[in-house]
């Protein structure tokens, strides 16, 4: 039977044709793994030119960054016996088992630059006129693992953003409960007991509700802010205040959570304390949760002590008590998020963790610092200091 060879040539150019067109990068490697041929695909993939693949073994021909930063034949980097690649051409030669779909990272140097290539490759056997080959086929997902990663850190972020949303929602919680416990029992005290008390006392538990209600409507409209909640941000409006005063109403604010226990607070300042810039609310957050703590972890029958003392460049703000205390190696914990100590408080109290660490930021914010001392079984200090410029 004679051979057409007008069909034969005609054949093998339409192979040809579809070799070529081939999405997928081909190469085909020798039993020595040098490259005998390879598509337009596998040239436009690695961007190398034919000359610099056609007769180069496998890594050199690739661009692999080992065989180019060590200047070595491939077979012989550092890197070639964990190569998961070669270990699948040799046994694809030696054993005729074909690989599929195996994942491969690596960066890769071009004829232009160096990059990172994310793809799947297979290998196949194949024995053509006596002599063994080994056909590589390659998909490029470098473009797909860009957007998983790009996916992936937008997920990281929005799990950030939503924890600092929990984290804020939390503090909500934690700083509105003293004011909105205090509107209750005041208002509840006025209506059982309303002809008991002169009209001067009246208006006082008037206007402490009326400012526990503002203090809470302030810090809802704050905490609701998207953009602040995000950010995590804190802006100060800063004007001059009283500050004396304001250490007296939060003292009154909390002193009949204080009178259930029997717990007395005492206060005491300087004179002429004279006037400060502050951010008003955040101050009173401050006050609040550093009362609050102190009253939960006393026990009843003992005294709170408040005091404010100035001197030639601040303002100190104390809060001690004789409560339970904490012990030395726990106090560096106490103005994290979240953080917790082993102390208890003395009535089943509540606590979140976070007032602390919001108190410190917004002391922070003022140019002041925040300490703690404490001594286990004795009780505790916070001071926290306000510069006067």
């Amino acid at each position: 039977m004679s051979i057409n060879l007008k069909n034969l040539k005609e054949s093998n150019e339409f192979l040809n044709i579809l070799f070529d067109n081939i999405t997928s990068a081909l190469f085909i490697l020798d039993k020595n793994a040098r490259v005998e041929n390879m598509n337009e695909s596998f040239s436009l993939l690695f961007q190398k030119r034919e000359e610099t693949i056609i007769g180069n073994l496998c890594g050199n021909a690739l661009g692999c960054k080992f065989a180019v930063e060590e200047n070595a034949l491939c077979g012989e980097t550092s890197h070639c016996l964990n190569c998961i690649l070669k270990k699948d051409i040799l046994q694809t030669m030696s054993e005729k088992v074909p690989t599929n779909k195996r994942k491969l990272s690596r960066d890769f140097y071009s004829d232009i630059q160096k990059q990172t290539k994310h793809f799947l490759y297979s290998t196949r056997y194949i024995q053509y006129y006596g002599k063994e080959y080994i056909l590589v086929i390659v998909d490029d997902h470098t473009e797909l693992e860009s957007h998983k990663k790009k996916l992936e850190e937008q997920n990281n972020t929005l799990q950030i953003l939503n924890e600092q949303k929990s984290k804020f929602l939390g503090i909500a919680a934690h700083d509105l409960r003293n004011p909105i416990g205090a509107i209750q029992s005041f208002s509840t005290l006025i209506l059982d007991s309303y002809n008991d008390f002169s009209d001067d006392d009246k208006i006082e538990f008037l206007q402490l509700i009326k400012d526990s209600s503002q203090f809470s409507l302030n810090l809802i409209n704050e905490l609701l802010d998207i953009s602040k909640i995000e950010l995590g941000k804190l802006e100060l409006d800063k004007q001059e205040q009283d500050i004396k005063t304001l250490v007296i109403n939060t003292i009154k604010i909390n002193q009949i959570f204080a009178k259930k226990k029997n717990i007395k607070i005492n206060f005491r300042s300087n004179d002429a304390i004279g006037l400060i810039s502050i951010d008003k609310n955040k101050i009173e957050q401050v006050l609040h949760n550093l009362l609050s703590n102190a009253i939960k972890y006393s026990n009843p029958q003992t005294t709170v002590s408040v005091s404010i003392i100035k001197n030639m460049s601040t303002i100190k703000i104390s809060v001690s008590d004789e409560g339970v205390g904490i012990p030395e190696e726990e106090v560096k914990k106490l103005f994290t998020e979240f953080g917790t100590t082993s102390a208890k408080t003395t009535a089943n109290e509540t606590s979140t963790g976070l007032g602390l660490a919001i108190a410190k930021k917004i002391v922070t914010c003022h140019g002041g610092e925040i300490i703690a001392t404490s001594k286990l079984g004795e009780g505790s200090e916070f001071l926290f200091t306000l510069p006067l410029n």
